[in-house]
């Protein structure tokens, strides 16, 4: 009889370690998929699917040159490499630039303080690496995340806006209005663009 009833204790204590167990499992599966409005966490689409999606509209050199670089850096501070490379793609109209803007600025980073739309207010990064890096500085700026190095000058006014709002950005839909940019359909540009890599 008691060796039955510590069969019975072992069972017991083991179908409740791997409850445990698959709880845990399952708490962390849920924690690796973001929503797909969210911008902080892993990214829902690859960067071979991305790459696809930015060769089917044509994107420039200066895209394809940086999906990988975003890949390799923006998890570092937990910022979704594919909502980064989507609202590049949307900032540079997919690498062709146009504005005032210019490569390797990848979001229409303006320096320091600088209030105006010329050239000239605009942060020229040198290199493509140069230029992510100060992309996702620029959002851990806006999402309360550590920079990467030494942060641009534009780092702290974005930092210091966004805590003077009173909350740290965690979706898409906070980047328009005046947040990030003042067109009240950024959100939804950027919406569209990973629509597309996850259609593409």
């Amino acid at each position: 009889m008691r060796y039955v009833g510590l069969v019975l204790l072992s069972a017991f204590l083991a179908l409740g370690v791997a409850s445990n167990v698959q709880a845990q499992a399952g708490a962390t599966e849920r924690a690796a998929v973001r929503d797909p409005g969210e911008i902080l966490g892993a990214a829902l689409h690859s960067k071979a699917k991305v790459e696809r999606y930015a060769r089917s509209k044509s994107s420039t050199d200066v895209i394809m040159r940086t999906i990988p670089i975003y890949y390799e850096m923006a998890p570092r501070r937990n910022i979704a490499p594919d909502v980064l490379v989507a609202q590049a793609m949307v900032e540079t109209g997919y690498g062709r630039y146009g504005g005032d803007s210019v490569p390797w600025n990848m979001a229409g980073i303006k320096k320091g303080d600088a209030t105006g739309d010329e050239p000239k207010d605009f942060e020229k990064p040198d290199t493509a690496r140069a230029g992510v890096r100060m992309h996702i500085n620029h959002m851990a700026a806006y999402t309360g995340k550590e920079p990467i190095g030494t942060p641009h000058d534009r780092f702290y006014a974005a930092r210091a806006a966004q805590k003077e709002r009173g909350y740290w950005v965690r979706n898409i839909g906070q980047l328009g209005g005046g947040v990030w940019a003042t067109d009240t359909s950024y959100d939804d540009k950027i919406r569209n663009v990973l629509y597309g890599m996850k259609t593409g």
